[in-house]
């Protein structure tokens, strides 16, 4: 029983699970710490690709 657990303890075999478990965590933490900023930073390029558009349809006819 003692030596299953050693092998156990010693064993690898999900350490790559851990990893991402590791790494998914640090990304949420740090998306609800920054939240606010995320925000705003994706509603400006929002903002900027959707309703700040300069280009009339007239110009566009004229290309041609």
């Amino acid at each position: 029983m003692l030596n299953r657990v050693k092998c156990f303890l010693k064993s690898e075999k999900g350490i790559n699970t851990v990893e991402v478990v590791i790494l998914l965590a640090i990304m949420v933490g740090l998306a609800i710490v920054f939240r606010q900023q995320i925000g705003t930073f994706a509603n400006g390029i929002m903002d900027s690709l959707f309703n700040n558009t300069n280009i009339t349809w007239s110009d566009m006819e004229n290309v041609k």
